[in-house]
């Protein structure tokens, strides 16, 4: 007899966004976004044109969260797949709107554009109608665009689906502690290098590049062809230079981008140092690229039941932040976290909402260990964010990825420091803290940076022609030298970072890593100041949340922070809390392994 599929619908309550799986009311929701935006793309009226815009994209939010998040809850549910894929089919017809809605907003003059503004329907979305014009000075024509973004399908996007065939279907061996091989998909290579034995860290890596090394002309086309289609689009668009698409979407200046980078290169030797003392207590010379996430030996690993961890979240931010802690502690009675392991359940964590309900839903896979207390932690630092923004339109919710991780890098700091605080927490427990924190900063000051002078100089080749697998391998290895310095060995990098990184081959948008040290270090800023000012900084903060969708990040510091981004002091003073760290972990590391 057949086994009969019977999907999972998660731990989460997804009965606010539709109360039947694929109801009704879902059909009648799917079928009224199809009629709507047909009917805008015959639509004359610039000021309906943009009202309907609005909607339509809050109405794709709500329906794309709902299905990604049943889709991410059983991976096997077929039904919710072609769901998924016929509304991102969707999304060249959305394109097409938005072209025309560019085009429109292009063609007015300053005049113009000051009267639509003041439109009371429009007026509080001049920030977004200002940059959706700026965006169309660097677009071909109408029609030009939308033949771009068909063939796209075929093209650039096409060679990212080939990027993630290849890596999903790829599969290394590595040996065990027992000296046993074994073979491992690629998805597993993160976890295994977390493995305490050293031996197997370095298999793992080694057997991974193996089999990179297999494939490695593929993922090299891969690589060139989309930075090659996007140098040919940028030229077309009239893109000054290869970076400025990527800072717009930041929604900053190069000269920020700049002062933050070289901030962060004149205090390199501070992870660094973090680095070379994890070597001493591990007992060797230096460490190599497998053993960055390294777990520091003889600590306690005791794993945390689950409704523990949401007690500590709530329990431990309470005193600091009672807002935040009673946002937790409802979201959580109101089951928005899809939390426990199970089969057909996806990797990976994140969270989604809908604009349309005002709330949010928490996808992750709990295990027990510190980690998953930490994600969780994170994960709700997001919700809160889209929480104190309810009140703002739809499309002043659209903030950019350097202001996205201000929330959870503020929350898991706010959990930190509590538990470091805490009297129950012994000198072992607050080195395990510190050194999940410090490892956290190596990765945003040495691992991203390195990056990013891999990419740009990579794309720098690329306008001058094809890069080679050889060169490739070493623009890697020369940005990690020259990034993680002496702090290990040179002899145990990992030149084919370059094809296991997933983020150089994402087709919807490039330099997927400044905003993430960006991301972390503003929030360290934005945390310095609550440390100094304590609860009375609070309602700052959240009118700076309010604000990263309608400003940009340099705004956003200026208003609500009184600092200016593209100078060097901010960074530096936010650099200074990973000095404070790094001291705490020096002490304890004295005092637990007896390090001279």
């Amino acid at each position: 007899m057949a086994t009969v599929f019977t999907p999972n619908t998660g731990d989460w309550d997804l009965t606010p966004f539709y109360a039947e799986r694929l109801g009704a009311d879902y059909q009648n929701d799917r079928q009224n976004f199809r009629d709507r935006l047909e009917r805008a793309l015959q639509e004359t009226d610039l000021p309906k044109l943009l009202l309907e815009w609005e909607q339509l994209v809050s109405d794709s939010e709500h329906m794309g969260s709902y299905l990604t998040c049943l889709r991410s809850a059983d991976g096997r549910d077929q039904q919710v797949a072609q769901e998924l894929a016929s509304l991102q089919s969707d999304g060249s017809r959305m394109r097409q709107l938005e072209v025309s809605l560019s085009e429109k907003l292009k063609q007015l003059s300053e005049a113009q554009l000051q009267e639509l503004c003041q439109n009371p329907q429009l007026k509080e979305l001049e920030y977004y109608l200002q940059r959706l014009r700026q965006r169309a000075l660097w677009q071909m024509p109408g029609e030009l665009e939308n033949l771009a973004a068909e063939l796209d399908v075929d093209g650039m996007s096409a060679w990212g689906r080939l990027y993630d065939q290849i890596a999903g279907r790829l599969e290394f061996q590595y040996l065990n502690a027992k000296g046993e091989q074994l073979t491992a998909p690629m998805s597993m290579k993160v976890s295994l290098l977390e493995d305490p034995d050293p031996k197997v860290r370095k298999s793992v890596l080694e057997g991974s590049n193996r089999a990179w090394q297999s494939v490695e002309d593929v993922a090299a086309a891969c690589l060139n062809a989309i930075a090659g289609n996007r140098l040919t689009l940028y030229k077309r668009r009239g893109v000054p230079h290869f970076l400025e698409p990527a800072l717009f979407d930041a929604a900053i200046e190069r000269a920020t981008l700049d002062s933050m980078l070289g901030a962060i290169a004149s205090r390199y030797e501070l992870p660094r140092r973090f680095l070379k003392l994890k070597a001493k207590i591990l007992g060797v010379e230096r460490l190599g690229f497998q053993d960055l996430s390294a777990p520091l030996p003889d600590l306690d690993n005791s794993k945390i039941a689950w409704d523990q961890a949401g007690k500590m979240l709530v329990e431990e931010t309470r005193a600091t932040y009672p807002e935040f802690s009673k946002f937790c502690q409802e979201s959580l009675a109101q089951n928005w976290v899809d939390w426990s392991p199970r089969e057909g359940k996806r990797p990976g964590g994140y969270c989604t909402g809908s604009t349309r309900l005002r709330q949010s839903r928490i996808f992750m896979t709990y295990h027990g260990a510190f980690g998953d207390l930490m994600t969780l932690t994170h994960e709700f630092g997001h919700a809160w964010h889209t929480h104190v923004m309810n009140q703002e339109r739809p499309l002043n919710t659209l903030y950019p990825m350097t202001l996205a991780e201000t929330a959870s890098t503020f929350a898991e700091n706010l959990l930190l420091d509590a538990l470091l605080r805490a009297p129950a927490t012994s000198p072992e427990q607050r080195l395990k803290l510190l050194d999940s924190r410090l490892e956290g900063a190596c990765a945003f000051l040495l691992n991203i940076p390195s990056r990013f002078l891999f990419e740009k100089r990579f794309y720098e080749e690329r306008a001058q022609g094809e890069v080679s697998v050889d060169r490739l391998k070493e623009l890697m290895l020369e940005a990690q030298k020259e990034t993680y310095g002496d702090s290990l060995d040179p002899d145990q990098l990992d030149p084919y970072f370059w094809a296991s990184k997933l983020h150089f081959y994402i087709t919807e948008l490039s330099f997927y890593n400044f905003p993430y040290s960006f991301g972390y270090l503003f929030s360290l800023g934005v945390y310095a100041q609550a440390q100094k000012r304590g609860e009375a900084f609070l309602p700052t903060y959240e009118r700076l949340l309010q604000a990263t969708g309608r400003r940009t990040a340099e705004q956003c510091a200026r208003e609500h922070l009184q600092v200016e981004l593209n100078q060097p002091q901010f960074w530096l003073d936010s650099l200074a809390l990973v000095e404070q760290d790094m001291q705490q972990f020096e002490e304890l590391a004295r005092d637990v392994y007896k390090i001279a």
